[in-house]
Formats: C-alpha cells, sequence, structure tokens
C-alpha cells in the first residue's frame, strides 16, 4: 500500500457517522467552547470509546486548520483506506484475473464533480483511480458525502500522471484520453483492459497528457456547446464501456 494521508472531515454528522462506522481516525481537533453542542458531545463520546485521541484548541485556530467556510467546532483527520500504488494495484487485479479499468484525474477540481464521478464509477465497475500527487488527500467530507462513500471503495493512486501512463502502456492498457478533436466515443473500442483520462472542465486535459495517450475520444455536441460537465462526460464514457463489454460478451 502507499503512503497514507489524512481525510479532513468537517462536517459534523459526516463526522459522528463515520466514527459510529468503525473508521480509524488520527485524532480530533475540538474547539474548547464547544463541549455543551450535544453533536459534539456525541462525537466526544464516539472518540472515546475508538481511543481516538482529542485535543482541545482554540477556536481561531480551528478556523486556521479549516478547508471550508462552515466553521465547525469540531475537525477530525480520518485515516483513508484506499490509498495504492500503482504496481500493487496492478498485481492486485492481475491475480483475480480482473481487467483494469481506470479514470485518469488530470487537475479534475472540486469535491462536487469528484464526489460525483466516483459514485458513477464505482456503480460501472472502474476498479481505479489515478490522480497528481496532492498535498492533502484529493477527497473530502463533502466528496464522500456525495459519492454515498464509493469514495473510499475505490483504489486511489497518486502519482506523476506522465509516470502513469508509462506504465500503463507498459501493461498494454489503452490510455484513451476525452477531449474535443477525436473520434466519436461510441467508434472508439473500450472493451478490455482501459485507462480513460479527464481534464479539467475548463482547459481539459493539458497537452503534455494529451500528446502521450493512445487514441484520444469526443462526445460529439450540439453546435454552441463547448463539453458536457464533466462528470456528465465520466458516466457517458464510463457505462459506454459497459456497454460495449456486454455486446462483446454476448457475440463471444
Amino acid at each position: 500500500m502507499a503512503r497514507r494521508k489524512y481525510v479532513q472531515i468537517e462536517n459534523k454528522n459526516a463526522l459522528l457517522e463515520l466514527l459510529r462506522e468503525g473508521r480509524k481516525f488520527q485524532r480530533i481537533f475540538v474547539a474548547h467552547n464547544a463541549f455543551k453542542d450535544p453533536k459534539t458531545k456525541e462525537i466526544l463520546d464516539e472518540a472515546h470509546k475508538a481511543d481516538v485521541p482529542i485535543n482541545k484548541v482554540a477556536r481561531r485556530d480551528l478556523d486556521r486548520r479549516s478547508r471550508t467556510a462552515a466553521r465547525e467546532s469540531v475537525i477530525g483527520l480520518m485515516l483513508p483506506q484506499n490509498q495504492w500504488n500503482l504496481d500493487d494495484l496492478l498485481e492486485k487485479l492481475y491475480s483475480k484475473k480482473e481487467d483494469p479499468f481506470f479514470l485518469i484525474f488530470d487537475h479534475v477540481r472540486y469535491s462536487l464533480n469528484i464526489g460525483a464521478i466516483m459514485r458513477t464509477a464505482f456503480g460501472g465497475f472502474v476498479n481505479g483511480v489515478i490522480t497528481h500527487i496532492k498535498k492533502a488527500s484529493f477527497l473530502t467530507d463533502e466528496a464522500l458525502r456525495i459519492s454515498m462513500g464509493a469514495c473510499e471503495r475505490i483504489p486511489v493512486v497518486e502519482m506523476n500522471l506522465f509516470s502513469a501512463i508509462k506504465e500503463l502502456q507498459d501493461n498494454a492498457i489503452k490510455v484513451i484520453g476525452l477531449e474535443t478533436g477525436g473520434e466519436p466515443y461510441f467508434n472508439v473500442d473500450l472493451t478490455g483492459p482501459v485507462a480513460i483520462v479527464l481534464g479539467a472542465e475548463d482547459v481539459g486535459i493539458s497537452p503534455r497528457v494529451l500528446e502521450r495517450v493512445d487514441e484520444v475520444a469526443t462526445i460529439p455536441m450540439r453546435e454552441g456547446i463547448g463539453s458536457l460537465n464533466v462528470n456528465a462526460s465520466a458516466s457517458i464514457m464510463i457505462y459506454e464501456k459497459v456497454r460495449q463489454e456486454a455486446v462483446a460478451m454476448g457475440n463471444s
């Protein structure tokens, strides 16, 4: 397994639910004046049961640590359970005789998009997500909530995308970029081992990543609309692969 990063949980309801599910936390920070709040008391009770260290801090320290505008009085650092390195993940999939089906995030942003894509990806049999190395986990409590927990069920690999693409291609895994100017997606062979590259909505896939893919697929659009939301685009590609695999099995 790869090195772990903490997922910062700032929503009280999410924090309480995750503690009750038995998820592992590195520690919990709580504001000095928060102990009279009933929800905070429940969180601390669950944390004590699980032997999670609790740090009492000043409200200004909690505000500095926060990554949202919610100004919650409790923040938890959860240990994610789905961080992998690519070698180990490929070995696991091949040992189970599963074809790798990956999504590659090229600076896909916003928890809303990430959570929605991960939920669709889990439903559509994606078995790995590859993303740039980040200082903090790209998963958030909002992404977890939107994905209905799917964010924690799909293996996540954080690595240099150029190295990832090369390793995938060395393992005979087709790398398909989803970008304008390519073949209509329904004419692109998505069967077998494949990785689909998704770019940020405003700039698409970066040119240096795009020049390394094996093929470019495009979702045809009516004139006047440049592209779909990245979540909608990902959904189309994921289920086009599911459709093509079903057709291929029916013809075999």
